[in-house]
């Protein structure tokens, strides 16, 4: 049967005779103690009270500072990875300080609780092996006697292992983000100089305009293919300005209101070949397209094999005429080029551009004959940079573009297959545009399952498709490479670019040292119940451990073990001690 013992200090003799006691005790069981009462009276030192408000104050200070700190690197440039690396290390070292002087601080508490716990209970040897050694071995943890009878001192570590995550989350708060700073600069920039025609024809004889060039054809398919405007080169990466030219739309007004306004001929009836010249707009009109015709004069029970029927007359003044049976009635559309004003604003970011119209509005037609677009490369013809024109090779080669997608028939076969007839060319682009997929062309091939997904007109109409395409077509000849260098002008380029700047997230820090500071706070308040209950201030020093534990019986303990080696002897291992005077 193991031996319990109860260590008695000689300071704490009853019989006052001066010498240490051990009371042993014979049974397994353990046996309660009465309450503990101090009879020398209390004795406090000031080191212990004045380490602790130090360290507080340490503790304080180093998380004040490191707020600060980073408070005033907030919103700044980084101006240099070393300098980066260095702000952290700084607030790392704070953290680390900070930390430091908060697990000390519960050291300090559980010290007094190590002595406190022993004048409440009896423990075994190697129990009290665990209470003095769990602040800096984990392992104590394992010691089923310290979770038994050393909870709060067990709380006490498990607290001082936590608080270096502190070193963690503060210095973490202080990040590195990219900001985008913008600042407005006078910078040249593409515009379009629609008086330039190179690259823009193919020619013949002495200059006569036969066709559109191949590159600019090619931006043009490039467009209505894509039915998107094509990006051009920023004059920065992350930029924004405003710009204001004039270049060629179509304005599209239904045929009614033509005829009601303007039906008086508009063209020189020596453009016309042959046959005899019309007399009115609207007989030009029903003559360019008989399938609108047919529409209106046929037998209404008699299906019309042509749906979608456009003509470009050469001479009309850059006119184009369509017919569409598409809507609840069917659309007869006059379009005519007009010279009109574009005020834009373009962005860009990253590269990618964005344009958005302030205002698009046609000024005037383009009011010239094929014959005088055909003829505009001579020095006779009047400059397209100004409101009014006369003859423009540009606008002229624009016209020939669109009349040579849009002027088409298309007609459904008994079987349902489609014919095409295109009218300028050998070729049949307009199914690679958006045009055939405009509710009011759509429909009637709808039924044979042609030009399903409506969404992609996304005008939702043929006279707004129209406009909208050749309005894209006309912002997309900023990015055309062949203008001269009158292409640009000087404008007030809002530039954004990125940089590096601090950002600090000072409610994160502050809630992780609150919570450092609010638990070694509580483990103050109990270390310092549990001296106030010891009646001195405690330490784990050599001298008070070599002070409490003079006693014959412990040295008989000892004997044949003086060198303290790990681990305990079983025989002693179990031994119980308890520490301070009680009634006998």
């Amino acid at each position: 049967m193991a031996s319990q013992y109860l260590y008695r200090h000689a300071s704490d003799d009853r019989a006052k005779t001066g010498t240490p006691q051990v009371v042993t005790y014979e049974n397994d069981e353990f046996r309660d103690f009465p309450p503990i009462r101090e009879e020398l009276g209390q004795r406090f030192g000031w080191q212990t009270p004045a380490t602790v408000a130090s360290l507080t104050c340490v503790a304080i200070g180093f998380a004040l500072g490191h707020h600060f700190y980073y408070q005033s690197l907030q919103d700044k440039l980084v101006l240099s990875e070393d300098q980066q690396s260095w702000s952290i290390r700084l607030g790392t070292g704070a953290a680390v300080f900070t930390k430091t002087a908060l697990v000390a601080l519960i050291g300090i508490a559980a010290v007094q609780r190590i002595w406190a716990t022993l004048r409440q209970k009896a423990m075994t040897l190697k129990g009290i092996d665990g209470m003095f050694g769990i602040m800096g071995d984990p392992t104590c943890i394992f010691n089923s006697e310290l979770l038994g009878h050393a909870k709060v001192l067990t709380l006490f570590a498990v607290v001082s292992w936590c608080i270096p995550l502190i070193t963690i989350v503060t210095p973490a708060t202080l990040s590195v983000q990219s900001v985008l700073t913008s600042t407005t600069i006078p910078s040249p920039v593409r515009t379009v100089n629609f008086s330039n025609p190179t690259e823009w024809y193919t020619a013949e004889g002495a200059g006569f305009i036969v066709g559109p060039g191949p590159e600019i054809s090619r931006l043009f398919t490039e467009v209505y293919a894509s039915r998107a405007i094509k990006p051009m080169s920023p004059p920065f990466p992350n930029a924004s300005y405003d710009l204001s030219f004039w270049g060629p739309s179509y304005k599209c007004t239904p045929a009614s209101e033509v005829f009601a306004t303007a039906n008086t001929p508009s063209w020189n009836t020596s453009d016309r070949f042959l046959g005899s010249p019309h007399k009115s707009f609207q007989d030009a009109f029903y003559a360019e397209l008989p399938a609108a015709n047919q529409s209106r004069f046929g037998n209404p029970n008699l299906s019309h094999p042509t749906k979608y029927q456009a003509a470009a007359p050469k001479y009309m003044n850059n006119v184009l005429l369509f017919f569409a049976e598409g809507g609840p009635t069917p659309t007869e559309l006059i379009c005519q080029l007009h010279n009109t004003s574009y005020s834009l604003s373009l962005s860009f970011v990253n590269g990618n551009q964005t344009i958005t119209p302030h205002s698009i509005n046609p000024f005037s037609p383009a009011d010239f004959s094929a014959t005088a677009g055909k003829y505009a490369l001579l020095p006779s013809a009047g400059p397209a940079s100004s409101a009014n024109i006369t003859a423009s090779a540009t606008f002229y080669a624009t016209h020939l573009l669109f009349a040579k997608l849009l002027a088409t028939d298309i007609t459904v076969g008994a079987s349902g297959g489609l014919t095409f007839n295109n009218r300028t060319s050998t070729s049949v682009p307009l199914t690679d545009s958006a045009i055939p997929y405009c509710p009011d062309v759509a429909k009637p091939f709808s039924t044979y399952l042609y030009f399903l997904g409506p969404t992609a007109c996304r005008n939702g109409s043929l006279a707004r498709a129209v406009e909208d395409l050749s309005r894209n077509f006309t912002m997309s000849t900023l990015a055309f490479q062949f203008w001269d260098g009158t292409a640009s002008v000087t404008a007030d380029v809002q530039m954004t670019f990125p940089e590096n700047r601090y950002a600090y997230q000072a409610r994160t820090l502050w809630v992780a040292y609150a919570v450092g500071f609010a638990v070694t706070a509580v483990c103050l308040v109990l270390g310092g119940v549990a001296m106030q209950g010891n009646g001195v201030t405690s330490s784990t020093a050599f001298s008070t451990v070599l002070l409490t534990t003079r006693n014959a019986d412990l040295d008989a303990l000892a004997r044949g073990r003086e060198l303290g080696s790990k681990p305990l002897g079983d025989d002693i291992a179990g031994v119980r001690m308890r520490f301070g005077a009680h009634p006998f």
